[in-house]
């Protein structure tokens, strides 16, 4: 795990006013009568990890993920930062981003979470069009879109995100040329394009299984993704991760640990965390969550009373992770001199050859140290990361 003694924390909320169609991240629509013991469950989560780190830590990325994160108030999310006020160190420049739906949040209440010091916005637009908003079962339409990002600017915030989903059972090129455009009008500095994945236990995932929809054509999806990629770089948005483009100086820098293969913190029901040589998950269910925090932490370090499974990384596994993520990075790539560093082997001679078998197929380049993918290898990721685990 590479490390520079700073953390990055994500605090998951798992309440949902609806869940849409295709979602299968760990949410609940009937459960916000726990959202008081919830903010408690999780302060006092924040304290138990905090405690084990053994002093003051330095955070330099916070990240309200879930679920609906704007469904919970100004005051229950500034009780929250307090807490990691208390139990960690946050680094001046700090980024705190908070995941939103349009039409979940006004101006009155972007003032009040800016003043908490949130001062970055991800929200799910998904779409623009208004038959795929219904068919993914989105709540809101583009127009009240166009008013949240009148109300964010208001607020006073400079860094946001909007998030798009393309690979829609339905959607034509057409369609989804019309849906980026339309995002590009509001002038995000930051855009993240999700290939729609039908997961298992998903209404979607019905709708497929008794003929209501067809399935996705991945064919369409790559020259979606193609397309994405010319119309984005024609507006000035660097493509820094697969999924990812910004302007200069608004790449998620919380999301960049993860790619970077960082320690992070997963506090919450249902999160995941890595650090200290431990990948660990929590407890998924709210109600248990909650009961489990009653009780104190028996470490070690960031193994809170709510973790349900852990393990430690070994070498193997280290490995693999630092190639996948790290090969994520468009620009940045994989240092293939820290790699040897660290493992005490070169990334060839770890796997066989692997590397210049890519190379010489076209989907690996080496270039000034680094390995990465090329613009072949990005549309064959997933067989390229395959090779490396």
């Amino acid at each position: 795990m590479m490390n520079d003694g700073r953390l990055a924390l994500y605090l998951h909320i798992p309440f949902c006013r609806h869940r849409c169609s295709y979602c299968d991240f760990n949410t609940y629509t009937s459960l916000g009568d726990l959202k008081v013991s919830y903010t408690d469950a999780l302060c006092r989560e924040i304290e138990q990890v905090g405690r084990l780190a053994g002093g003051e830590r330095p955070c330099h990325t916070i990240f309200f993920g879930g679920g609906t994160p704007s469904l919970m108030s100004p005051a229950m999310l500034g009780q929250i930062l307090q807490s990691v006020r208390r139990h960690f160190a946050l680094t001046d420049d700090v980024e705190i981003t908070m995941e939103a739906n349009p039409g979940t949040v006004d101006g009155a209440y972007l003032t009040a979470v800016r003043q908490l010091g949130i001062n970055r916005i991800s929200f799910g637009v998904q779409s623009a069009i208004a038959s795929e908003l219904v068919l993914l079962e989105r709540e809101h339409d583009f127009p009240a879109v166009i008013a949240a990002m009148a109300d964010v600017r208001a607020a006073g915030f400079n860094n946001f995100s909007l998030d798009l989903i393309y690979g829609v059972p339905g959607q034509t090129l057409e369609s989804w040329e019309e849906s980026l455009r339309a995002a590009l009008t509001l002038e995000p500095p930051h855009i993240s394009l999700y290939c729609l994945t039908i997961e298992p236990g998903t209404p979607m995932n019905r709708w497929l299984g008794n003929g209501r929809i067809q399935p996705p054509d991945p064919d369409l999806a790559a020259d979606q993704y193609e397309l994405a990629s010319q119309i984005l770089a024609d507006h000035g948005l660097i493509q820094y991760e697969i999924s990812n483009w910004a302007r200069p100086g608004h790449e998620c820098r919380h999301n960049l640990v993860y790619w970077r293969n960082q320690e992070y913190l997963g506090l919450g029901a249902g999160a995941h965390g890595s650090a200290n040589g431990y990948r660990y998950e929590v407890v998924k269910q709210p109600r248990v969550y909650i009961r489990r925090m009653a009780n104190e932490a028996v470490g070690p370090f960031p193994l809170s009373a709510a973790v349900a499974a852990h393990h430690a990384v070994d070498r193997a596994e280290a490995m693999s992770d630092t190639i996948i993520t790290q090969l994520r990075l468009l620009q940045e790539g994989l240092d293939l001199a820290a790699f040897q560093t660290r493992f005490g082997q070169s990334l060839d001679d770890a796997f066989d050859g692997t590397m210049s078998q890519l190379v010489d197929w076209g989907l690996l380049a080496v270039g000034n140290g680094r390995l990465r993918l090329t613009q072949q290898g990005r549309f064959l990721s997933n067989q390229v990361f395959y090779r490396f685990m």
